[in-house]
């Protein structure tokens, strides 16, 4: 045995000890090391690694003496003496020996000896020893953590001095000390230098472990002492050879040779943090030494420079001094043949660690300055170079500018950089705002230099748009940046020229953006918003910085907007060229003016501190307007909506006294302007609202009745109206003029000292001033402006402009009247340019109709020609024209309705009748055009316009004949319609009847049926009154049959008539005496056989008429007042004059007789009446004896007859009294009898007798038993059960008798014919076990062959019961246990099983029945009773009983619901029948028991049921559809909740019954996830989609509260994401809740989902579409006024409301968009006013929901009805509406090229004829410059350091641009971002900022998806301590609660608050809060 022997070659491989395999260790007991062992023992401690117990010596393991003499010349020396020699195969156990012993020393030999060993072995390194020391290092890591062991290791990683150069040794040495060294100091955070040194010496020579990846959980963690950023990969080149070892092939050192393992060795664990934080000095020292000691070394010779030294350098450069380094010779290596990929790498790392804002900024800008210096040579080496800038610059912003300066400052330097300008052009397209504006900062610091840079400066700016190839859009950040002011003062000598040079950069700009994009469309845009941000230097920076003279000032302003000559542009450097000099200065003049710009020139005229004059400032603007004016009017040159601009126009016009001229103390000078100014202002004005006739034009003219005159005398060609109809008042004003201008001229004048007096004729002022009134009344303007004028309007073709806005000359038509002959129509017409179609057609209509044709024929017949195409071709154009003449009928003004009679009977009558030559004197009568209307081509579409415009006709028109048409009309119309609902129409002709009499007595006549001897008139009358007895008799007729009749109109009492014969129904009162009326006025000769007249009769009067009842409180109405009575007794007809007189007292009867035209037939009824009346009544009558007299002599003499009596008991005559002791006797009421009926009736009990005769009446049909059947037959059924018990046998008897007589007859049949009765009584003969029942019953069912059924079932039991009894049924004792019951009812059979259990019933303990029923159930179900043995033809044996397909379950569970109440049972079997209810797998009779115990069970029993089903501990194996089915039979079952009201109220709320906790809410979310999964493993997903879909009331019943509602949705996003988006489509609220409870995490997304799962929910329906489906209905439907203010902003509203529901609920707007491509598709031309409220709601959405798959045909339809809108209406129409149209194109064709392309080919005419749409013909798809917010302006408001007037003019161009947007906004982000940032400013003291602010959050608050910054403003402003800031929040509020009606009730319950602390006004505001609110519940 040679173990203990060492091997001479230090190999374990040749030692004879037996050789293991690798993974087993020798852990003998002998050990092979020789060493003198010391007594004392010392123990092994981890030794600390920090930077005082590094310096330790290292005899803290003792110092024993080495056995062997160290070798000199290792860095471990002075450890050598302690190193052992041993075997590989031993060091394991003598290194756990040692530790055992606590021997430090032997401890540390061995490990030293160990490393000693194996590098001797470097080359093949033993297995053995290598697996020893991994398990080492594996068990014990911290062992060689200890210095001397970290040293010794270290030797194993430096280079061998006297090793071949390429012999790199075998790598796994290198692997195994790294990962030793990493695993010995992992936990340390203080790592020793000697691993900065090693690595050092690797990488710079050949990278053996460097580079390694099975080291790089050493190399990662000693490379953090660098603190180096890693590039992003695309900067690193690809080619990945230049590493010395690479460990693909090779495989794992440590596991073998195999392929695979290479492609493991990047997921090894280990952790990375900074080692060297406290020594960051020495590790750079350490490096730089290094660094330099190369660079020395190699300087001779540039080329021996490395590769690993270029890599060293990248790796070290976090180091400002290797960054410093490196730029200096980068140009050098990058131009270097074999060096050039690792110093493309070098300046990756030198790019991305330059730090600008740190300690290093000063070195990082000297690096950047070498940087920018660098000449590269190829393409490849530059772009490389662009891309590591952009990085950069994108990494660390700060650097931007110093890139730029420093790139900037080379260009113009004599040593340029050739790639200079593609440099910049690379960081413009990475940074398209922030280099712009690096490069305006470095431009003002060059033009604040003493030398001239403006020429160099415009050249690098053209070169850089050249470079850029943006299209010029570059220069728009660098003109905004140019306009900050500068970063210091600049020099007294250079102010002028550095002025003057920032505008010419300015004009320069400009010039260069129409040079290059004058190809786009949107070059003038960009020009505007050049000339902008130079208009705002000029207004705020300019002046206080500069200081300009007023000559330099004005003539930079005249630059900056053209008006200077084109020389002027090109003077620096003669650019623009004079070949393209004029071109490129026509196109900017020819850019249009905008109203910010407009604003912005006359707010500089308006300053003080400018020294420009007002005066100087309006010719610049009228130049400016002018040349606006001369471009085409359908390029919107000129766009204006702001009507403040007027008040700034004329504070311009503006006369202010000197400054330096004191007046009076107390005088207040008025307001005047300088007259020459003023005039031409009002002409300013007059030609922007030519150019604005939508948005400023009509407001315009509302406001300032002078413009209003001005229009009017463009259109017109002629002075104004109302100059002419205040001559008095306008003389009256200029008196008032004189006085107040001589007044002021005084005061001046004494001021000056002056010595003449101031007279009218010596006044200076008198002609040069004019009173400054613009609101007040309109003035006439000199005849030389009106000239003017008129002659401008030519030339410009103002008047053209100006009827583009209908609403301008329909105002004009209304103020010029009826009675005003209007010749400028007629010239409006002549025009050969304007066509008919651009006129309104309200015009068109009055032209026609007024007769004003001025003898052309031609032209009127054109004109009408025109209106009949106009009516027949549309829809829309027959709706407009009819609505206009239809309109008129109703007029107050007799001309007026004739002009719309002679104007339908034109546009109406064919196209061959002349109409130049029809009279228009004479009157046309409606009956010649009604009969026209009917064989209209949209007549349907027109129809009930039409007729309500009739219906308001009859309510006005006087002319009986023209009255007679209408109705005539109405007739035909309700006999065309019968299906109609014409209740409305009955009450306006009811209306009519009822009080308009005098015209009606004219139209109907008195209704005679003497036909002979009619003429026309009566005729025409009969006729009339035919029409109206049909339209009212209809209406009856569908009253009566329907029971009410719903109305729009409110008007009058509602009262219910019931009629005797059961019909009732409801109508206005008015419309029942209506009737009456109509019966007074007789039968027509028209009415056949007076058909309808004798029903109304039949109806109304009689003994069949109705009484009536009021509505409200259901008490008894008088149906016929006294006036009616009196016209039912005058119309002398005998039904009407007895149902008048019917009840009538004296009184009114002697009241009636008084009246005048009495016929004599009805004064004889009434004096017959009042002779029957009793002598006393009329006695008190008090009448005066003389009148009445003589009122009887008269009315004899007309023929009337009676009154006698009457008279008798006046004393007229003599007469007989009547006696008067019974004429008030009361009289006795007989005595009423009971009501035999009245008690509820005794059942007799059932007599034997009466068994057969009940028997054959309940199962033979006999029909011999008179008394109550169902009640005899329980009663039968209870006495034959108990007739055994009680020793009755006669029912019994009985029923046996009637069978036997039954059988003998073959009476079975009539047995199967009554199955529930016959079954019945035959199982309660069975327990009987009588005799003749079975033969009975043997005899029946020989009747009953091949029949089945309950009774045959029964039949065969009781013809085998007896045998089967003696023969089956056991005995079994009074006390039997569990087991012989279960055996007894195991062994019984179906048809003696019910037998056996009855009999168990009876005898044995109910608890031990119960028992032995839930045993046998428990078998059931466990499939115990299965039959598993099939015959030889493979059919199954025989069924059991008690199997699935047996029938004796069915009676085991009607026992247990008999046996006990709870159905549950007692505590002990709770468990077991819950287990049958509720566990999976359950037998098909489960719902049985679960119902049962639902509706039997205790509340406590259920409680407990379910508390137990929902616990969260283990699983029990519950099925999850029985659970819910459970749960929801507990919510919704009727027999549950009995008690409760049947007919709950509508706005119920169920309460929360279950109360359920968090934990048992989730485990009913858990059990709806498990069935839904189980329906989709069986079904499919959509049917497990809409059992979820099913489940989600059940959750929301149980989750009323907010934190039930989150903690439903945290459990439904923890089992199944479909569940809770289903969730949130029922109830949106829950992603807030889910956010809120998220944490902090930014990505928190809780809807992510897959598509799947999101389109399977689409499916289902969500609370948002009603909302959505309402709000678009409502705006679709609201009625064109668009002068209405209050419906616009309804209108605004619900689009707010429906733009909100889209932004903050996901998928609601593409769920609705289906609806809005209908609406859109059905919308007629008048309805596409409301076209834009669609597009705004459809901009908001997303693009990943808006062209998703699924709403891509709606979207391609919503777009197809755009461009259609676009083609009717002409290019130039709704301008706005179509640039939105256009960039909702650019989504589309971004998104879907191919539909989109498809869509553009087919509407490519439409597309070229419309502007603002021609850009797509190229296919464009990027977005413009203006479609993100001004940069500018919302940085400005973000830091809020601006004054108030800045921010609020900043506040005015972010709105003006959203307006321009539409509703998006820019999209969700930019909205959000524009809340935030003007969300602060609600709050501002500056009253015009604050408003403007509110004004912005209101329109703000729909595009945003989270309100919380706009909620925040509000409250903010509502707790301010300034009362004009909580007044102006106050004003707001309706439309601010709008936007974010979720926080309505905090910010209402803040209000009120508000107003019970403090004295504001609340009220109106909380009412009008509530009436919005409202609106937008029901929209």
């Amino acid at each position: 045995m040679e173990r203990g022997k060492i091997p001479s070659s230090g190999r374990g491989a040749k030692s004879k000890a037996p050789q293991h395999p690798q993974d087993i260790f020798a852990l003998g007991s002998k050990s092979t090391v020789v060493v003198s062992r010391d007594n004392e023992k010392r123990n092994i401690h981890k030794p600390s690694t920090s930077g005082v117990e590094r310096k330790r010596d290292a005899s803290s393991f003792g110092s024993q003496p080495p056995s062997k003499r160290a070798r000199i010349g290792s860095p471990a020396e002075a450890v050598g003496g302690t190193s052992l020699e041993v075997d590989p195969v031993d060091l394991v156990p003598n290194v756990l020996q040692a530790l055992d012993t606590h021997n430090s020393d032997k401890l540390l030999g061995l490990l030293t000896g160990s490393i000693r060993l194996l590098k001797s072995q470097r080359s093949k390194p033993d297995p053995i020893l290598c697996m020893g020391l991994l398990y080492l290092t594996k068990i014990r890591p911290n062992m060689f953590a200890h210095e001397t062991v970290t040293q010794s290791l270290c030797t194993l990683l430096k280079r061998e001095q006297g090793a071949a150069f390429k012999n790199k040794g075998n790598p796994l040495v290198f692997v195994l000390a790294c990962n030793m060294l990493y695993a010995g100091h992992r936990e340390s955070s203080n790592w020793p230098d000697i691993f900065i040194k090693v690595y050092i010496e690797d990488a710079l020579n050949e990278r053996c472990w460097v580079e390694c990846s099975w080291c790089k959980c050493f190399v990662e963690n000693v490379v953090t002492a660098f603190s180096t950023k890693q590039p992003p990969t695309h900067l690193i080149p690809t080619d990945n050879t230049l590493g010395t070892m690479s460990p693909s092939g090779s495989g794992s050192p440590l596991m073998g040779s195999t392929e695979e393992d290479s492609a493991d060795n990047t997921d090894l664990e280990y952790s990375v943090f900074p080692r060297y934080s406290s020594s960051y000095e020495a590790v750079e020292a350490l490096v730089l030494e290094a660094i330099k000691e190369q660079i020395q070394r190699r300087s001779a010779a540039p080329d021996a420079i490395g590769k690993g030294f270029l890599k060293l350098l990248s790796a070290t450069c976090g180091f400002p001094e290797i960054r410093m380094i490196s730029a200096s010779r980068l140009e050098a290596w990058l131009h270097s043949g074999k060096l050039w990929r690792c110093a493309q790498e070098l300046l990756a790392f030198v790019c991305c660690n330059c730090d600008a804002c740190g300690p290093t900024a000063a070195r990082d800008h000297e690096v950047l300055a070498q940087l920018a210096r660098m000449r590269l040579k190829t393409k490849p080496l530059q772009a490389a170079y662009q891309a590591c800038l952009r990085e950069m610059v994108s990494d660390s912003p700060a650097l931007l500018r110093s890139v730029v300066t420093h790139t900037i400052y080379n260009e113009l330097s004599n040593v340029r950089s050739p790639n200079n300008m593609a440099v910049l052009a690379a960081l413009i397209q990475a940074q398209p705002q922030l280099v712009p504006a690096a490069m305006a900062d470095t431009y003002q610091e060059l033009v604040l230099r003493p030398e001239d840079y403006l020429r160099p400066l415009r050249s690098l700016t053209r070169e850089v748009v050249r470079a850029a190839r943006a299209d010029a859009q570059a220069l728009l950040p660098l003109a905004r940046a140019l306009a900050m002011p500068p970063p210091h003062e600049p020099a007294v000598e250079v102010r002028e020229r550095a002025f003057s040079s920032l505008a010419d950069l300015f004009c320069c700009c400009c010039l260069v953006t129409a040079s290059h994009s004058k190809h786009l469309p949107e070059y003038r845009q960009q020009v505007c918003v050049i000339q902008a941000s130079a208009l705002g230097w000029l207004l705020d920076t300019a002046m206080p910085i500069y200081r300009p003279s007023r000559h330099d000032y004005q003539h930079a302003l005249n630059k900056i907007m053209f008006v200077e000559p084109a020389e002027s542009y090109s003077k620096a450097d003669n650019w623009p060229p004079e070949s393209e000099r004029a071109a490129t200065y026509r196109l900017c003049c020819e850019a249009p003016l905008p109203q910010n710009t407009l604003l912005r020139v006359i707010f500089i005229g308006l300053s003080k501190d400018i020294p420009v004059s007002p005066a100087e400032v309006f010719e610049l603007v009228e130049q400016l307007v002018r040349r606006a004016c001369a471009l085409p009017a359908e390029d919107n040159p000129l766009q204006v909506d702001k009507l403040d601009i007027a008040d700034y126009i004329f504070q311009l016009c503006q006369f202010n006294p000197p400054d330096n001229i004191t007046l009076p103390a107390g005088y207040s000078p008025p307001a005047l302007a300088i007259t020459g100014l003023y005039w031409r202002g009002w002409m300013l004005l007059t030609m922007l609202a030519a150019h604005n006739p939508q948005q400023f034009a009509d407001r315009a003219a509302a406001t300032y009745p002078t413009l209003r005159a001005l229009i009017e005398t463009c259109i017109t060609n002629k002075p104004s109206i109302e100059w002419t109809s205040s001559s008095t008042a306008e003389a009256e004003r200029a008196e008032a003029e004189r006085a107040a201008i001589l007044q002021l001229e005084t005061h001046l004048a004494a001021a000056s000292n002056a010595k003449l007096p101031v007279t009218e004729h010596s006044s200076r002022l008198i002609s040069q001033l004019t009173t400054l009134e613009p609101l007040g009344p309109a003035r006439k303007p000199p005849q030389a402006i009106i000239e003017t004028l008129q002659a401008m309007s030519a030339q410009m073709r103002l008047s053209k402009l100006l009827c583009r806005q209908p609403a301008i000359l329909l105002d004009l038509v209304e103020r010029h009247g009826t009675r005003r002959a209007m010749p400028w129509l007629h010239n409006l017409l002549r025009q050969d340019l304007l066509e008919l179609s651009v006129l309104p057609v309200q015009c068109l209509c009055e032209f026609l109709s007024a007769g004003g044709s001025g003898g052309e024929v031609g032209k009127a017949g054109e004109l009408c020609a025109h209106l009949r195409r106009t009516v027949a071709e549309s829809e829309g154009g027959a709706r407009a024209v009819l609505h206009y003449y239809m309109q008129r009928l109703a007029h107050t003004h007799a001309p007026t309705r004739a002009s719309a009679n002679r104007g339908l009977k034109l546009v109406l009558s064919k196209a061959s009748d002349d109409t130049g030559e029809m009279d228009y004197n004479t009157e046309v009568s409606p009956d010649e055009w009604l009969g026209l209307l009917w064989s209209l081509q949209h007549w349907e579409c027109v129809r009930e316009d039409v007729v309500v415009r009739v219906r308001a006709a009859c309510l006005v028109e006087c002319v009986p004949r023209h009255l007679a048409a209408y109705i005539d009309f109405l007739a035909q119309y309700v006999r065309a319609t019968p299906l109609e609902d014409h209740t409305d129409l009955a009450l306006d002709l009811s209306q009519v009847l009822m009080e308009r009499s005098t015209v009606m007595n004219s139209v109907l006549g008195s209704g005679e049926r003497v036909e002979q001897e009619l003429g026309d008139l009566q005729r025409a009358q009969h006729k009339a009154l035919h029409a109206l007895t049909f339209i009212l008799y209809t209406h009856l007729q569908k009253a009566r049959a329907v029971g009410a009749t719903p109305s729009e109109n409110t008007f009058g009492e509602r009262v219910m008539l019931q009629w005797p014969s059961g019909r009732s129904t409801t109508m206005h009162l008015i419309l029942a005496h209506a009737y009456l009326k109509l019966l007074c006025c007789g039968p027509s000769i028209y009415d056949t056989n007076q058909e309808m007249y004798l029903y109304l009769q039949s109806v109304w009067v009689g003994n069949d008429a109705p009484q009536a009842f009021n509505v409200d409180s259901e008490e008894e109405t008088a149906l016929l007042p006294d006036w009616l009575r009196l016209h039912m007794v005058r119309s002398a007809r005998p039904a009407l004059l007895e149902a008048g007189m019917r009840a009538l007292p004296a009184h009114k009867l002697a009241l009636f007789i008084q009246t005048f035209g009495m016929p004599p037939t009805s004064m004889s009824a009434l004096l017959s009446a009042l002779d029957a009346c009793p002598a006393g009544a009329v006695v008190r009558l008090g009448v005066e004896r003389n009148y009445m007299s003589q009122l009887l002599r008269v009315q004899r003499a007309r023929g009337a007859t009676g009154g006698h009596a009457f008279a008798a008991a006046l004393r007229l005559q003599p007469a007989a009294y009547p006696p008067d002791d019974s004429l008030f006797a009361e009289e006795e009421k007989p005595v009423e009898e009971d009501d035999e009926w009245g008690n509820v009736p005794v059942p007799l009990p059932l007599q034997h007798e009466s068994v057969p005769l009940l028997l054959g009446t309940a199962l033979a049909g006999t029909n011999a038993y008179l008394g109550d059947v169902d009640a005899a037959f329980t009663q039968l059924i209870s006495l034959v059960a108990g007739s055994r018990s009680s020793g009755n046998p006669a029912y019994f008897q009985g029923v046996v008798l009637w069978l036997q007589q039954l059988a003998a007859g073959g009476g079975a049949p009539a047995l199967l014919r009554n199955p529930t009765r016959a079954a019945t009584l035959l199982r309660a003969l069975l327990p009987l076990n009588n005799p003749q029942i079975t033969e009975i019953a043997a005899a029946l069912l020989q009747q009953c062959k091949l029949l089945s059924g309950p009774v045959v079932d029964m039949l065969r039991a009781l013809s085998h019961s007896v045998v089967k009894r003696e023969l089956h049924a056991p005995a079994l004792p009074p006390t039997a246990d569990k087991h012989q019951l279960i055996a007894a009812l195991e062994s019984a059979t179906p048809s003696t099983l019910e037998a056996v259990g009855n009999r168990i019933i009876a005898t044995q303990d109910t608890r031990v029945i119960v028992d032995v029923i839930t045993h046998i159930l428990e078998k059931n179900q466990d499939g115990h009773y299965e039959s598993k043995i099939k015959d030889e033809d493979g059919n199954v044996g025989p069924v059991h009983v008690f199997s699935r397909l047996g029938l004796g379950c069915g009676l085991l569970l009607d026992w247990m619901s008999e046996l006990q109440r709870e159905d549950l049972g007692p505590s002990d079997q709770r468990q077991r029948q819950m287990r049958l209810m509720f566990m999976s797998g359950g037998a098909p009779w489960r719902p049985l028991l679960v119902t049962l115990l639902a509706h039997r069970a205790s509340w406590r029993t259920l409680h407990h049921c379910l508390t137990t089903l929902l616990h969260t501990g283990d699983d029990c194996g519950w099925s999850a559809s029985a659970v819910l089915d459970f749960a929801e039979t507990l919510i919704e079952s009727p027999r549950v909740w009995q008690g409760r009201d049947k007919t709950t109220p509508k706005h119920y709320v169920p309460d929360d019954t279950l109360r359920l906790t968090h934990q048992q809410l989730g485990m009913l979310v858990r059990y709806v996830c498990l069935e839904a999964r189980h329906t989709e493993q069986s079904h499919g997903s959509e049917a497990a989609r809409r059992r979820a879909d099913t489940r989600v009331a059940l959750l929301l019943r149980c989750a009323r509260q907010q934190h039930q509602l989150l903690a439903v949705a945290s459990a439904a996003q923890q089992h199944h994401p479909l569940l809770l988006l289903l969730l949130y489509m029922k109830v949106p609220k829950i992603l807030p809740l889910l956010l809120q409870s998220g944490g902090r995490h930014r990505h928190y997304a809780p809807l992510a989902c897959c598509a799947e799962l999101c389109g399977a929910a689409s499916r289902s329906t969500s609370a948002t579409d009603r909302v959505s489906h309402s709000l678009l209905t409502a705006i679709s439907a609201a009625p064109q006024h668009p002068h209405n203010k209050d419906l616009s902003q309804k209108v605004w509203r619900m689009e707010a409301d429906m733009r909100g529901v889209w932004v903050r609920v996901s998928g609601a707007g593409g769920r609705a968009l289906a609806l809005a491509a209908a609406l859109l598709r059905g919308a007629t031309p008048p309805a596409a006013r409301h076209h834009a409220h669609l597009l705004a709601a459809i901009e908001v959405l997303p693009d990943h929901e808006l062209f998703a798959t699924e709403t891509l045909s709606e979207v391609h339809s919503i777009l197809e009805c755009f461009l259609s809108t676009a083609r009717l209406q002409g290019g130039g129409a709704g301008c706005g509406v179509l640039h939105r149209v256009g960039a909702l194109l650019r989504r589309y064709l971004a998104l879907r090229p191919q539909p989109a392309a498809a869509l553009l080919h087919a509407h490519r005419e439409t597309i070229a004829s419309t502007p603002a749409l021609s850009s797509l013909q190229a296919g464009e798809v990027s977005a413009p410059a203006s479609a993100a917010p001004p940069p500018h302006a919302l940085l400005a408001l973000q830091r809020r350091n601006d004054t108030p007037e800045n921010l609020h003019w900043l506040l005015q161009e972010v709105e003006a641009w959203g307006t321009r947007r539409g509703g998006a906004w820019g999209g969700r982000r930019a909205a959000g971002a524009l809340l935030r940032a003007a969300a602060p400013l609600a709050a501002s003291p500056h009253a015009p900022l604050r408003t403007s602010a509110l004004a912005l959050l209101a329109k703000l608050l729909p595009a945003v998806p989270h309100t919380h910054p706009g909620l925040q403003a509000v409250l903010e402003c509502l707790d301010s301590h300034q009362p004009e800031v909580t007044q102006s929040v106050l004003d707001k509020l309706p439309d601010l609660v709008v936007g974010m009606q979720e926080h309505a009730a905090k910010i209402l319950m803040r209000v009120f608050e508000l107003g019970m602390k403090s004295r504001h006004p609340v009220e109106p505001c909380i009412a009008k809060c509530v009436t919005t609110i409202n609106l937008h519940r029901g929209c």
